[in-house]
């Protein structure tokens, strides 16, 4: 999420030694290597989509069987009263970091990361833009993850933090406003202490909608309206490819809004949001790497992961039905088959991508749904 400052320092402490014991209790075998093999980082996932070890975003989030071993620790997520998303132990080895990225994708547009330090020491530093901080054993941090960012552990012993994944309500945001603490701007923060309680009986409320089956025009014209201010923004940008990259954006938001005003979210017209989707996607490609956001963004990478990768996620209406044991008629199967398979003329899904990449096209701008 875009926040106003780099870094935050909430008002609020935890139990370290509670939190350390609590993790000990798990082996190597516990930990999950990264998904994209980044040396040294591994997770046990807490809150993940149906309650299983895994990297999605899209779906209903439940606790794991090892949060369920974690008295404490779901004290903790509780105690901030939020709708809970994707939620980790992540551990970064000595001598490693996480890798400079920004987080751009629909996931991280809505929500932010909080971090509890559980193990870690000086020479543990998280980096975002300009800014560098120590988070401290037991702190609580929240950071501008659209910025770019990185860790690195330059230190002998292993990291592990606490992440929470949560878009929010009005009394957690009134709290970064109110009462935490801008990076730079002040030393002195009166914090609130979460004492362990054996007894306590903890209430988690978890996300259990995340991503449209079918976005709605106002969000997709919100969404578009985002980036084409970003895109004028950066002053690296050529006027007239900006100006055509800004209207391939606005006709795909009109045209949207005239397919849902037929449609809705009616599997009937699936096929062509999806058709809609890839024509533009094909027309936006020549400008791979002519119209940008920063200096290191494309505003093609951020029109894939924040919009038109989210603006369909048709299986999730596939998962609904087969958990209401209600399994999709011939024609049901058949709009999802077109939905998620028909290209531009002349391009299968085996193709080199429009853009230029040298990828198969399923495995770049089509890697969608």
């Amino acid at each position: 999420m875009k926040l106003d400052h780099e870094f935050y320092q909430l008002p609020l402490t935890f139990d370290i030694e509670q939190l350390q014991t609590e993790i000990a209790q798990f082996d190597e075998t516990d930990w999950v290597a990264h998904h994209e093999s980044f040396k040294g980082n591994s997770a046990i996932a807490l809150i993940s989509v149906d309650g299983t070890f895994n990297n999605e975003f899209k779906g209903p989030m439940k606790p794991t069987p090892a949060l369920d071993k974690c008295q404490y620790i779901q004290q903790v997520i509780a105690s901030f009263g939020e709708v809970i998303g994707r939620s980790r132990l992540m551990r970064l080895a000595p001598g490693c970091e996480v890798p400079l990225h920004s987080d751009i994708n629909y996931h991280w547009h809505k929500r932010v990361r909080i971090h509890i330090p559980i193990t870690t020491n000086e020479d543990v530093i998280f980096h975002c833009a300009d800014k560098q901080v120590h988070m401290a054993q037991g702190d609580c941090w929240i950071f501008d993850s659209w910025k770019y960012h990185k860790v690195v552990n330059d230190s002998n012993e292993m990291r592990v933090h606490l992440v929470i994944d949560t878009i929010g309500s009005s009394r957690f945001w009134r709290m970064i406003r109110e009462q935490s603490l801008v990076l730079g701007e002040g030393t002195h923060l009166p914090r609130k202490h979460l004492m362990f309680d054996t007894c306590a009986q903890p209430t988690i409320r978890t996300e259990h909608v995340n991503f449209p089956i079918i976005m709605h025009p106002s969000e997709v014209s919100a969404l578009t309206q985002t980036l084409t201010e970003q895109i004028v923004s950066y002053q690296g940008n050529n006027a007239d490819n900006s100006k055509a990259f800004i209207q391939l954006l606005e006709d795909f938001s009109l045209d949207w809004q005239e397919l849902w005003s037929l449609f809705g979210e009616d599997r009937a017209g699936w096929s062509h949001y999806h058709q809609l989707r890839q024509r533009t996607l094909s027309s936006a490609a020549p400008f791979e790497q002519l119209v940008m956001v920063d200096s290191l963004t494309s505003a093609m990478k951020i029109l894939v992961h924040l919009i038109m990768g989210p603006c369909m996620s048709t299986e999730l209406a596939q998962q609904q039905a087969t958990k209401n044991s209600a399994p999709p008629t011939n024609q049901a199967a058949n709009a999802l088959n077109v939905a998620t398979e028909q290209l531009p003329a002349g391009l299968t899904r085996n193709s080199p991508c429009p853009c230029g990449s040298g990828k198969k096209y399923k495995q770049c701008h089509g890697q969608l749904v």
